[in-house]
């Protein structure tokens, strides 16, 4: 664990100039096979980061004169959702993770995402978005209606509605109670901002709405998943997320480790060539047959060394040169084929070159394996 950390404190040093897109972390080891890992996610809080964006305030508490004392809220945007699913290896199947356009102007996206726990377990949650163009212009319609008649509170936005449209300051107070200048549309320019404005917010939505559905179920499930809240104060985002996970991380100094992976690595390579049937061993009452020979006796005869390897039930025979390799990519030759000529000099059968010159070494005449057996 410690030269880990050590690999990590070196890459964050060398790289400080960058953009690091990698979280910290820190690594425990729970027994020989698992670690848990906690991965810190940091959010950018710049204004055009676009890891947040303000939703609201919330009341902290009262001044010294008793009056209510807002703080802003903000809630994590994609960018900070998305390197927080990350670092908390949350998976998304991508057979239940889809969108389908259900008519002309609703769209429905559906997210199955799944993660393990720190305990060990999995935790799986499935959610979905729907975009309905209809209900969502219908939204637009009154939201603008409300704001050309109460008056515009966004500075910028009653600031651009008064260069195009005609109407007057009034004074006001925005959605969180501060007080501010609102611009009120006049009755004669007041439908044609609302369609206006209508207009091009729906045309932004037809091109987005189906990637807007399918990022709005995957957010759904990382914020299930993670436990995240809603919203959060720019005090609570100043602190990382922590995201605890469990990863599969041996400890191969452990020699019942090591022991286990080579078995494992042994029956992968098994599962891709098969293996071969482990050679039964003659019973005991048997192995006292008059017509078994010694081995040692035979161990240099080139009567009975192979060209091919082992076959399926046989013992393989290490001395043997001529075994091929599963890995060599050059064909086996074929066995030449027995020259007429050789055979036995006692029961006329067909011998093989090097069984006729053994048997003119050893035995002054040719003879099968079977016939030298009996003149030994």
């Amino acid at each position: 664990m410690e030269t880990r950390s050590n690999a990590m404190t070196q890459i964050q040093q060398k790289y400080a100039g960058c953009n690091l897109l990698m979280p910290a972390s820190t690594e425990v080891q729970l027994n020989p096979f698992y670690k848990i890992t906690v991965m810190e996610v940091t959010a950018d809080l710049s204004e055009n980061s676009g890891d947040i964006f303000k939703v609201g305030s919330v009341k902290s508490g009262k001044d010294n004169k008793g009056k209510d004392i807002w703080v802003e809220t903000f809630s994590p945007a994609k960018p900070l959702l998305m390197k927080i699913a990350a670092a908390a290896g949350i998976q998304f199947d991508p057979d239940h993770t889809y969108g389908t356009r259900i008519d002309a102007n609703t769209y429905k996206a559906k997210a199955y995402g799944a993660m393990r726990m720190p305990d060990g377990t999995g935790k799986t949650h499935a959610d979905e978005k729907v975009i309905c163009l209809d209900d969502e212009e219908a939204n637009y319609r009154l939201e603008f209606m409300d704001k050309s008649i109460k008056g515009i509170t966004d500075a910028k936005a009653a600031k651009a509605a008064a260069e195009l449209f005609k109407g007057k300051w009034i004074q006001s107070a925005d959605k969180w109670g501060n007080a501010c200048q609102a611009y009120v549309i006049d009755d004669g320019d007041r439908e044609k901002y609302i369609e206006r404005s209508v207009l091009v917010n729906m045309t932004l939505l037809r091109k987005t709405a189906a990637e807007k559905a399918m990022t709005g179920a995957i957010l759904r499930v990382v914020r299930a998943l993670t436990g995240m809240k809603g919203q959060y104060t720019k005090a609570e985002l100043q602190r990382p997320f922590a995201i605890p996970r469990v990863t599969f991380s041996p400890d191969y100094s452990d020699p019942e480790v090591r022991r286990a992976m080579l078995s494992q690595g042994m029956n992968s390579i098994g599962s891709l060539f098969g293996t071969a049937a482990v050679a039964s061993l003659p019973a005991a009452e048997n192995t006292a047959s008059t017509d078994m020979f010694d081995p040692e006796e035979f161990a240099d005869n080139p009567a009975f060394s192979s060209d091919t390897p082992a076959a399926s039930g046989a013992e393989e025979i290490p001395e043997q040169p001529q075994e091929g390799n599963w890995f060599d990519p050059d064909p086996v030759q074929e066995e030449a084929p027995v020259p007429a000529g050789y055979v036995c000099d006692n029961c006329g059968a067909t011998i093989q070159e090097n069984v006729y010159e053994y048997s003119i070494k050893k035995m002054g005449r040719p003879l099968c394996i079977k016939c030298q057996r009996g003149a030994r």
